[in-house]
């Protein structure tokens, strides 16, 4: 039986559509959702050789993570290579382009305010039903000006090292990283670069960590496992979620996980302000700890930053 909260992405059973124009094959594993259209995520599977003409976004925010395979990236003129692991993150009016160098790479991307899913689907019945009219040069200009995306010439490239490029976030990559309790929390994407929506974080959970939502809140919620294996109760549904795994969670939905296995885990559509949190959080704990102490303390501290988390 098909779950209502777990995205296989190697399984198509879970997957919404799948689109393939010869040039691309599209697994589309979640919609846009709430007036930014955020936690948006596919996986497009290329071939060696394909690519992806140097180009900028007038809107929108991507977010793409190499889950298989080698890529060629050219972002404001400076070219590096990135390898599985390699986070990318761009916001409006960054210029890029891409060179895919091995057959059936995992490009696995995450859009805010940008729909990519009805572009693709647009893209495709264009295709379809006006044989050429597509590659017709005016069309093109007309249909890729309302999908607010600008063609660049190609540029004049300087090879960087990936981790000179700021929009590059390799594994080891974190603005702000905090422990506790058998957690780890990096910070990978800030809210200053999500138009103050949402942060991207990556928890390193040890195995035995328990963490409870039990009062319902207004929020999505977005996950994406790369280790170990995490068990989630959702409402009356309970799965053990693995590598590959995306847990989407609808508002007042509460949920519990319990990591089995030491674990990864990215949370893609945090709405917490968790940098600001975890900021204040340690220096009360340094300056003023009595302040966090009382009936009621710690969840009235917990929500002046949106974290509705009851227990961990």
């Amino acid at each position: 039986m098909k779950s209502k909260y777990l995205i296989r992405t190697f399984d198509r059973n879970d997957w919404l559509f799948e689109l393939d124009d010869g040039t691309e094959c599209v697994h589309q594993l979640t919609l846009p959702i709430g007036p930014y259209e955020k936690n948006e995520m596919s996986d497009t599977i290329y071939h060696e050789g394909d690519s992806a003409a140097y180009h900028q976004h007038t809107d929108g925010f991507e977010t793409f993570y190499i889950a298989k395979g080698c890529v060629e990236a050219t972002i404001r003129s400076k070219r590096c290579i990135l390898t599985a692991g390699d986070m990318i993150h761009l916001v409006p009016n960054t210029p890029h382009g891409f060179v895919f160098l091995e057959e059936g790479t995992v490009w696995r991307e995450l859009f805010q305010g940008i729909n990519m899913a009805q572009g693709i689907i647009n893209k495709n019945r264009i295709k379809n039903h006006y044989e050429g009219l597509y590659f017709q040069p005016e069309f093109r200009r007309r249909y890729l000006s309302l999908a607010r995306n600008i063609n660049r010439e190609p540029p004049v490239c300087e090879d960087t090292a990936k981790e000179a490029l700021h929009e590059i976030r390799t594994p080891q990559f974190s603005y702000s990283t905090y422990r506790f309790g058998g957690i780890e929390l990096r910070q990978k994407v800030g809210r200053w670069e999500c138009g103050n929506i949402k942060e991207i974080w990556q928890a390193n959970l040890n195995k035995g960590v328990r963490l409870s939502w039990d009062v319902p809140y207004g929020e999505w919620e977005l996950f994406y496992l790369t280790k170990g294996k995490i068990r989630f109760t959702i409402l009356d549904e309970e799965f053990v979620a693995e590598p590959d795994c995306i847990v989407q969670i609808p508002p007042y939905c509460v949920h519990r996980m319990e990591v089995l296995e030491d674990a990864a885990l990215f949370d893609y559509g945090c709405p917490v302000n968790l940098l600001a949190l975890l900021e204040d959080y340690t220096s009360i704990s340094a300056n003023d700890p009595q302040r966090l102490q009382g009936e009621g303390k710690t969840s009235e501290f917990l929500l002046k930053y949106n974290c509705n988390i009851t227990s961990w």
